[in-house]
């Protein structure tokens, strides 16, 4: 999932609309070696024919004013820039200590993950050394101008960047970085649109699997907007297929060693820290818990007020915003947390633990001896926000919408491989399997209107409803052990079939489903309004300032989904999501009361944690917290030292478009 933390200072946006005259002249031909693949790269410094229209890469060529296209293609800068990157500098001012680095794309403590495993430092003097050897030898003496992007608000990333620009500059003060702020839609259309040369994003993970990293990383999210080369793909590519189908996890971990091994000698990123967590909150908030699969820590149902000026009102402060509120399309904790709030799934997590799975909107389930079938039991008594019945048909149909919509922008190709066989990461590979329809709708539409139809089948043979039997079948290829953890993300959300072809979504044929492939935020209908089953109802959400969602009086739970837990309506009435960017504004909202928790970056925790008149400090045995008074009056409590499941890296584009 797209980790969109949060941020406080606004840089301008000039930076990115200055646009240097590119000089012209013959330039020789450079030969690049990307290291660990057999492949060749010859890369071209200099003048290209075609019109420079992206104003990040200043002039386009190697003259101190710009860069090339395919600046990063160059084995030596991509390593340069990583023996530039101070870790330790970065733990300790962003972090206070509290995050270790990370060795591979896998997160520490995980299956694959090499607390031995090779990895760079900071070293000022590899770097200069590096850098000599990129672009035949040019880079001392003609200099680069680049510049690496962040999403506005986020301090973390925009100090990860000015780490670079100062480290770089020290060796050479001809290496110009140039850090530029974006607001978050416009960062996040600009990766999409693979027109960054550097940018600095995250992810916090879907699933607790080392899929969930090595496939995003590499060959899906990042490694498309990297424009990272095919044959470094085509090669990681088919680790990731061996070790997600291994038979034993010291058949899968090997597999991870050696992927580890390849992503060290290609340096496609900076793979950076993993912090332990933190949580802020008043002492008269009660029933919060961790979960690291949660979208934003936030579960809303579990919490309630003891005290506070309104003791049924929830107010989180918080910064950016969400893209999409369709459970299809949301691929962005902003907009996970609101949708975990508002809709629901066919089993939920059992409570903290992120490997175990209780009923939800299934009331019990089965998988056969072979692994290949699910058997879901549908429970009954359900409604919609709107008072229409939630049946199996709908969970069908909200599974095939989402499969069928696609693209590599949303989060489904978490189901592909399940259902249609290991490399399958888009729906429109069961049109054309040679992969030249993704994301493109005119495209796909163009095609064999016969093999439209069969995808089409194909994916409604996969998922069946049997309103009579009350039973929702999932039919595999393959088995797929984290098939339970996909179902119980947002992505896994149960619509109303009736209501969503009402307002303008997918009408279940398989003549039409090609018109919504690739759906956008901007065009999804579903984008800014809700209707589900979950205990809060979505009441309004005006942009840049809040989202307000109200208590669901006809919530269905009648026993809790574990030991002591809720049961009807929610405690609280009302919760208010404010947006607020500026820190210091946050801080006075807590202190006022006015917030019930607020969203701290790790660089402000030195200024409210003499405040903290509780501390909860995370029990790994348990998956819970221990308490204790610290002794100062009228402050707040403080969870720390919990896990997170998230991480920022540096990314670098092989091929920018211009």
């Amino acid at each position: 999932m797209f980790a969109h933390k949060r941020v406080i200072v606004v840089l301008g946006l000039a930076l990115v609309l200055i646009t240097i005259a590119a000089a012209c002249g013959p330039a020789p031909v450079q030969t690049v070696i990307v290291a660990g693949t057999p492949m060749v790269i010859t890369a071209t410094p200099g003048a290209e024919e075609e019109e420079i229209t992206n104003p990040l890469i200043g002039s386009g060529q190697l003259d101190g004013n710009g860069i090339p296209t395919d600046f990063f293609s160059d084995i030596h800068v991509r390593l340069g820039f990583n023996y530039c990157f101070d870790w330790d500098t970065y733990i300790a001012d962003v972090f206070q200590g509290e995050a270790v680095q990370s060795y591979s794309v896998i997160i520490p403590g995980m299956l694959g993950y090499d607390p031995n495993g090779q990895h760079y430092s900071y070293d000022p003097e590899q770097c200069a050394a590096e850098l000599a050897q990129a672009w035949g030898g040019v880079l001392p003496e003609t200099g680069f101008r680049v510049q690496v992007a962040y999403n506005i608000g986020n301090t973390t990333r925009q100090v990860i960047a000015e780490i670079m620009a100062e480290n770089l500059s020290s060796v050479n003060e001809l290496y110009r970085v140039e850090v530029v702020g974006l607001p978050w839609p416009a960062f996040l259309q600009a990766q999409r649109n693979r027109t960054l040369p550097v940018f600095i994003s995250g992810w916090l993970e879907d699933i607790h699997d080392p899929h969930n990293w090595v496939v995003p990383y590499l060959t899906g999210t990042y490694g498309r907007r990297q424009s990272m080369p095919e044959d470094m793909q085509a090669q990681l590519g088919a680790l990731i297929d061996q070790a997600i189908t291994a038979g034993t996890p010291e058949e899968r971990e090997a597999l991870y060693f050696q992927m580890n091994d390849l992503v060290y000698e290609n340096a496609p990123e900076i793979l950076l820290a993993v912090a332990t967590g933190r949580r802020y909150e008043q002492p008269y908030v009660e029933g919060w818990y961790y979960n690291p699969i949660y979208p934003d820590d936030e579960y809303y149902y579990v919490l309630s007020k003891t005290g506070g000026a309104d003791p049924t009102t929830y107010t989180k402060v918080t910064f950016g915003s969400p893209e999409t509120f369709d459970p299809a399309l949301a691929y962005e904790t902003f907009g996970g947390h609101v949708l975990q709030n508002t809709y629901e799934t066919l089993v939920l997590y059992n409570r903290e633990n992120p490997n175990e799975f209780v009923p939800q909107l299934a009331e019990s389930w089965e998988v056969s001896e072979d692994g290949l079938t699910y058997t879901f039991h549908i429970r009954s008594g359900v409604s919609f926000h709107d008072g229409a019945e939630m049946t199996a048909s709908d969970a069908a149909y909200s599974l095939q919408r989402g499969m069928l919509q696609g693209g590599t922008a949303s989060p489904q190709w978490m189901y592909y491989e399940a259902f249609f066989g290991t490399g399958t990461d888009d729906i429109s590979l069961l049109v054309d399997p040679e992969g030249n329809l993704y994301d493109d709708r005119e495209a796909l539409s163009a095609a064999d209107p016969a093999t439209l139809v069969a995808a089409c089948e194909q994916v409604q043979a996969a998922v069946v409803a049997d309103d009579a039997a009350g039973t929702l079948t999932l039919h595999l290829t393959q088995p797929w052990a984290p098939m339970l953890a996909t179902l119980a993300q947002t992505w896994g959300s149960v619509m109303d079939e009736g209501w969503v072809v009402a307002n303008g979504g997918w009408d279940g044929t398989c003549e039409t489903w090609q018109d919504f492939y690739a759906m956008t935020s901007e065009e999804d209908p579903f984008s800014k309004i809700i209707n589900g089953t979950g205990p809060f109802v979505f009441d309004h959400w005006t942009e840049g300032e809040e989202i307000v969602l109200t208590r669901n009086e006809s919530y269905w739970r009648t026993e809790p989904a574990w030991d002591g837990g809720p049961t009807g309506p929610a405690a609280l009435a009302r919760v208010v999501i404010n947006m607020v960017d500026e820190w210091g504004t946050r801080f006075a909202m807590l202190q006022a009361g006015d917030a019930d928790t607020v969203e701290v970056p790790p660089e402000n925790r030195p200024q409210i944690d003499p405040l903290i008149s509780e501390m909860c400090v995370y029990n790994a045995e348990t998956f819970g917290f221990v308490c204790e008074a610290t002794g100062v009056a009228n402050g707040f409590r403080m969870y720390r030292g919990h896990p997170t499941v998230s991480r920022t890296d540096v990314f670098f584009n092989f091929d920018i478009v211009r």
